[in-house]
């Protein structure tokens, strides 16, 4: 027998496998505010360990699926979510060399990094908090150095295909740029250069954000410092945040009721956490399309150009192996349909597409797929 299913919320509809969220590794010299920056994104209901790496998946803000829920009043709304890995202080230095790279290890299976930088303990310039990140950047670069040059020395003895060849290059020109003590992110390598060296999980190739932590006195100080870091940091796949990370954990641990009155006594305009957290997403240059129903709608997280095929296995295994069609509309157009799946298609705004269709970032898609049993 064949069953055919739409993955609008209604009683046939099949329950969707856990998506597993990407992961940002939380990185930095200890007593740089890593974990508390992590107490503000797990709004501290994560119990916490200062010897192992500790894990929370963080929703991610998202102002088109609040609009999504306002239309159809779901039992449940799930957002986009991000893993955050808040590793243990790594300690600079050649003789911490070995706890560095025990500590590190974990680094290696997360999509991205957020480095975090003191600025509190005493008040930092521009130039001192530079010095500070390429020293840290330093100390990645020669972990990942001694990757390289292992990997070279075994080549060494392998038998040359055009694919090893491009390899060894690829290693020769990251030896060259990480000896001179810079991040493999410098070299700005293509997306095809970067997928044969995808198995080295090389740290300084991963995007990156440089959290600077600060006491927040003064916003207009805070953004204008952001940008001067922002303009010198003349990497690929890098970006800058100055934020307060003990002030945004207690505004996170304050009931909703009482966060705006705490900002009013600082003279502050109100939080950054949720915009973090939107940085970090689009570090991993991810997008993401929605389903929605009147059981749930719901934010699914895609990489750039991922097909309607790969999209529908988002949401469940069955659905890609048994695809039909997609049913898509982008937001504006279910806007200008009055929020109506039926208008929509009476207008023509709700476009039927096969399994090549590339899903667009805020589209809305439904899909059609068939089982046997």
């Amino acid at each position: 027998m064949t069953q055919v299913y739409w993955t609008r919320a209604h009683k046939h509809e099949r329950v969707y496998e856990k998506e597993l969220p990407m992961k940002i590794g939380i990185i930095g010299l200890p007593q740089t505010g890593k974990t508390t920056l992590f107490g503000a994104l797990s709004r501290g209901t994560t119990q916490v360990s200062q010897s192992k790496t500790n894990l929370a998946a963080v929703g991610v803000a998202d102002t088109d699926l609040d609009y999504l829920a306002e239309v159809f009043k779901p039992k449940k709304t799930t957002p986009a979510s991000v893993e955050f890995a808040d590793v243990p202080g790594i300690p600079s230095g050649q003789e911490n060399a070995s706890r560095r790279n025990e500590l590190l290890k974990d680094v290696k299976n997360v999509e991205a990094l957020v480095e975090v930088f003191d600025a509190f303990t005493q008040a930092a310039s521009a130039t001192s908090l530079r010095e500070q990140i390429e020293n840290f950047e330093l100390d990645l670069a020669l972990v990942d150095l001694e990757i390289v040059e292992h990997r070279l020395e075994r080549m060494k003895k392998e038998k040359m295909t055009p694919l090893l060849e491009r390899e060894r290059d690829l290693l020769s020109s990251a030896q060259s740029c990480l000896s001179g003590g810079k991040g493999l992110r410098s070299l700005g390598l293509s997306d095809e250069d970067k997928s044969l060296l995808t198995s080295y999980a090389f740290i300084t190739l991963k995007p990156v954000m440089y959290v600077i932590n600060i006491t927040m006195t003064d916003e207009t100080a805070a953004r204008n410092l952001e940008a001067d870091l922002t303009a010198a940091a003349d990497q690929v796949d890098a970006t800058v945040m100055v934020l307060d990370a003990k002030l945004e954990r207690e505004i996170a641990e304050l009931p909703a009721a009482e966060q705006l009155e705490f900002l009013q006594e600082f003279g502050l305009s109100g939080s950054v956490i949720d915009t973090f957290i939107g940085r970090a997403y689009q570090l991993l240059k991810l997008e993401t399309f929605y389903t929605a129903g009147e059981d749930e709608c719901k934010a699914w997280v895609i990489e750039t150009g991922t097909r309607a095929r790969g999209a529908a296995g988002k949401i469940h295994t069955d659905i890609a192996r048994g695809f039909i069609a997609a049913e898509v509309i982008s937001l504006d157009d279910f806007r200008k349909a009055d929020n109506s799946f039926k208008v929509a298609k009476e207008k023509g705004l709700l476009r039927i597409e096969g399994e090549s269709y590339i899903v667009k970032n805020k589209e809305i898609a439904h899909f059609r797929f068939n089982v046997s049993h």
